[in-house]
């Protein structure tokens, strides 16, 4: 590090130290720098502001860096629905490692609801707008329609999960349909809330979607769709039937719906439930999704696809998907798509190259051992001989560490000491580079030196 940046650390310091709290009760237009004084009444008491997407960086992460223009943007758009803070890791380490355990750079979470929760989406403007705006809505959508109810529920994309609730009695009391009536929300907000309210099955539906909004998308089924109509857009039939007294089940578009079961249905139930099964049969794999995708306690089957060559890639897609779904082994892998040339430097670490995609990768990243072998192209056969034990295991190689990386966590870890180290060597090396102020004197020859000189 040179003495010019250490400048600039200490001036960014200097400048992080003097920050003021930020205005409580009015909406923030803006990203809010958050210290350990300002944190709790800014965050978790400011009735203004009770849904916060906060970003934990270090100054010197390149990440932090490019995420914050990003951040500035998304702040402005959506002033009065989602707040930005931001909290630099260098100084406030009581909230970093004493309260959140932040162990990298960036990390963000939201609050709501006096909970702090790991942000899922993509870092982009458009995954946060989105986050967002969809946060800032009811956690249940109407569904009056059950033709569109893909539609209605993830915008029509396939892959997607959802959860939706059908109860066909309505018992909602008079006062408390009073209530909902005098409030100043929406007409559609105020029927939802009366739907939600009128049995103890959608009761448990509506808070747990509130508290999972994040993750998933969930929606109620009116009472007045017959089932039959129901029971044609889910692709239920005689072994697959809906129950009589009603249902909460996951579904997915191609996908045969999961129905919540048990004597018991209460928030436990269906909070589990949800994260038992709140995962694409098969889900496109990013930066936002692959830990979570690959801790979920089975190996990752990856198909890796080149997105430039459409026709192989949707045929590759598709026979991905039906073993997935159908599959002797269906049930063995967490199973997933990864776009090869994106993600082209990680998906090299497997031996896979840009001139032999489409391919299969299995991974279990948790032990850092892979499966891979371009000579077999099909999935089922791939599948197979990784089962038969013809592909054999092989362990990922961890990457060289990057020593300006390493220097960086620990100049971190030990500020300030840290920094008064680095002054000071730097004062050090400048006072031995100057030059010395004082002259060199000639020594005067010695008597024999002078006789000698005469001789001579």
């Amino acid at each position: 590090m040179t003495a010019f940046s250490t400048l600039l650390l200490s001036t960014a310091l200097l400048l992080a130290s003097l920050t003021t709290a930020a205005p409580i009760g009015t909406p923030h237009s803006t990203v809010i720098p958050l210290t350990t004084k300002t944190f709790d009444s800014t965050v978790t008491t400011d009735s203004a502001n009770t849904l916060w997407l906060l970003k934990f960086y270090a100054p010197w992460c390149g990440h932090c860096v490019a995420l914050s223009p990003i951040l500035d943007q998304a702040a402005s758009h959506l002033a009065g629905k989602l707040s930005i803070g931001k909290i630099d890791c260098t100084i406030e380490k009581k909230i970093c490692k004493g309260k959140f355990d932040v162990r990298g750079y960036p990390t963000l979470k939201y609050y709501r609801d006096g909970e702090f929760s790991d942000y899922p989406l993509g870092r982009d403007l458009d995954s946060i707008v989105s986050f967002g705006e969809k946060m800032s809505q009811s956690a249940v959508k109407v569904v009056k329609d059950v033709a569109r109810v893909y539609e209605i529920l993830v915008g029509g994309a396939n892959g997607a999960v959802a959860y939706v609730v059908y109860d066909p009695k309505e018992e909602t009391e008079e006062e408390e349909e009073s209530g909902i009536d005098k409030s100043g929300a929406t007409e559609e907000e105020k029927e939802a809330t009366k739907l939600l309210q009128s049995t103890e099955r959608t009761r448990v539906f509506g808070q747990v979607a509130r508290k999972y909004q994040a993750q998933g998308s969930f929606g109620l089924l009116s009472p007045s769709i017959d089932k039959a109509s129901i029971a044609k857009v889910l692709g239920v039939g005689e072994t697959n039937k809906i129950p009589d007294a009603g249902f909460i089940a996951r579904i997915e578009e191609d996908v045969p719906t999961k129905f919540l079961t048990g004597d018991v249905i209460n928030t436990e139930a269906f909070a589990e439930f949800i994260k038992e099964t709140n995962i694409a049969v098969m889900t496109e794999l990013g930066g936002h999704n692959f830990r979570f995708a690959s801790r979920r306690g089975k190996p990752l089957a990856i198909g890796v696809y080149n997105p430039n060559e459409e026709i192989k890639t949707s045929k590759f897609r598709k026979e991905m998907k039906q073993y997935a779904v159908s599959g002797q082994y269906k049930e063995d892998y967490v199973w997933g798509t990864m776009d090869g040339i994106k993600w082209e430097k990680f998906v090299s670490q497997f031996g896979i190259t840009k001139a032999g995609l489409p391919e299969v990768v299995i991974l279990d990243a948790p032990q850092r051992t892979y499966w891979q072998d371009s000579s077999v192209l099909s999935v089922p056969e791939f599948i197979k001989a990784v089962k038969d034990g013809e592909i054999e295991s092989r362990l990922q190689e961890k990457g060289p560490k990057n020593p300006l990386e390493e220097f960086s966590q620990l100049f971190i870890t030990y500020m300030p000491w840290s920094l008064f180290a680095l002054l000071t060597l730097f004062v050090v090396v400048f006072w031995l580079a100057l030059p010395s102020t004082n002259p060199i004197r000639p020594v005067a020859p010695s008597r024999e030196e002078e006789e000698s000189k005469k001789d001579k």
